[in-house]
């Protein structure tokens, strides 16, 4: 049976938050193929990814930072430790959430090299497009836009 960490929260005022917010650069993303993760339950990288519900649809690195930082009232998980947890994914066997910036062309390209991409049987390498504006993806399916 799998061991479960358990992973205590901290307390962060607002102002605190709003600092380690004005650190992440705007235009980082992170991208979740909807493929489960294998991760420690309970661990912060379990955690803090389970906070991107969305499939395919880029969350601003600084929402789940902030998702994260809030778990329970004003208590969560520390933001520099948020942004660790998903850069360490990177390079996790079957990486199923991806850390991207936002090109000015629209199209989010992988920040580093993912050498174990969930979907997908080729390598990320850093500036590889994950999501093309179009909505294609790095895998070769197309995302299709709700009517």
């Amino acid at each position: 049976m799998p061991r479960e960490r358990t992973t205590l929260l901290k307390h962060l005022p607002e102002d605190k938050l709003d600092q380690a917010l004005a650190r992440i650069p705007a235009d980082l993303y992170v991208v979740w193929t909807g493929s489960p993760c294998p991760a420690q339950t309970g661990s912060i990288r379990s955690r803090s990814l389970g906070l991107v519900v969305e499939v395919w649809e880029p969350v601003p690195l600084r929402i789940l930072v902030r998702r994260a930082a809030r778990l329970s009232g004003t208590s969560g998980l520390d933001p520099d430790t948020v942004r660790s947890a998903v850069r360490m994914h990177q390079s996790a066997s079957h990486a199923a959430y991806f850390l991207v910036r936002r090109c000015p062309s629209g199209d989010y390209v992988a920040l580093v090299d993912v050498p174990y991409p969930a979907s997908g049987g080729r390598r990320l390498q850093a500036g590889d497009v994950v999501l093309a504006r179009s909505g294609e993806r790095f895998d070769g399916s197309h995302i299709i836009a709700a009517e």
